[in-house]
């Protein structure tokens, strides 16, 4: 890399591809609007699309752009602590931020629920999770449907676009010689406020259209359904339809009313202290081969083969373990 980038974009490309390139969207617009709404003209987030030419140069080009740039900005979702590439950008730049004795350099974007981030007891389970959670988050959630020309999300971005401003100007340390970002220079309010809407619609045009993906259908066996809201609400956001049994007698009446794309079961239901077992047995012995998933309190390599060797698809307690399983299995 010649330039040094003002930011890095660290993100899934599973996501982008998901939600319908929407998170490249947002790059553009959020580098247009420091641009245009901060002054900050020659703002460039380097976001990294040549994934598939992985090599010693590439990683070597990829680490100095993590390590050179002035702030990260993680697009946080399930798939992103699940993905080794993402974790390593985000460990480098935690090691990068640090040697500057600053821990204000990481922006993240709140963009799919992470159980992790609203379950105090899972947020121990990850030390990356505990410091995303440490900082200021920009919850985009509600915005990740939006089109990008849609005005919550230009509004939310007009926001975002002045806090980084003053974010950068902080950096640099001339504050006082620049002037503070955000407020008016050259041109005038109105007239940025057009240019960066021009700009939206522009960017909106080169979208793809949203979340092609179908509607997929699972059923979740568990006698206590109120533990499991955050992750399904993170698997909501990848267009799954949730419907719920609390006992495996209601889950067998459903499964033979309705084809369902996956299982999720958790293993112990009064009285049954293998209910997930009795379950996913009674099915595999009448010739049902869903993809079956159990979410309980362990995670043993021991617990994981009993599982398979029955013919389950995963077992694990850590969320986005089984979030990332069952959306592979629901995608192909």
């Amino acid at each position: 890399m010649t330039n040094q980038p003002d930011a890095f974009l660290s993100y899934t490309r599973l996501d982008d591809e998901f939600f319908g390139g929407a998170i490249t969207s947002l790059r553009k617009l959020i580098e247009l609007g420091v641009q245009v709404i901060a002054g900050q003209k020659s703002f460039k987030i380097y976001q990294d699309v040549d994934g598939l030419e992985f090599g010693e140069q590439w990683q070597k080009g990829l680490d100095q752009a993590v390590t050179t740039a002035r702030f990260l900005v993680p697009v946080v979702t399930p798939l992103f602590f699940q993905s080794e590439a993402c974790r390593d950008e985000l460990t480098k730049f935690i090691t990068h931020e640090s040697e500057q004795g600053r821990d204000d350099l990481i922006l993240p974007l709140y963009f799919v629920t992470v159980p992790a981030l609203e379950k105090q007891e899972l947020l121990r389970d990850d030390p990356l999770a505990e410091i995303i959670a440490s900082r200021q988050r920009y919850d985009w959630r509600s915005k990740a449907d939006l089109p990008i020309n849609d005005p919550q999300v230009k509004a939310a971005v007009r926001q975002l676009s002045e806090k980084i401003g003053i974010a950068l100007a902080r950096v640099q340390g001339d504050l006082e010689a620049k002037g503070r970002p955000g407020a008016p220079t050259t041109a005038s309010e109105g007239h940025k406020v057009a240019a960066f809407s021009h700009a939206s619609n522009v960017i909106r045009s080169e979208e793809p259209q949203k979340k092609s993906t179908k509607l997929k259908r699972v059923l979740w066996v568990d006698d206590r359904p109120d533990n499991n809201v955050y992750e399904r609400r993170a698997m909501e956001a990848y267009n799954v339809e949730f419907e719920l049994a609390e006992t495996t007698g209601e889950a067998l009446a459903k499964l033979r009313k309705t084809q369902f794309d996956a299982i999720i079961s958790d293993m112990g239901r009064p009285p049954d202290a293998q209910a997930g077992y009795t379950l996913l047995n009674s099915l595999r012995s009448s010739g049902n081969l869903t993809p079956f998933f159990i979410y309980a309190g362990s995670n043993s390599p021991e617990h994981l083969r009993l599982a398979l060797s029955k013919g389950a698809q995963g077992s694990t307690n850590r969320a986005n373990i089984l979030i990332n399983e069952v959306l592979t299995s629901l995608n192909g």
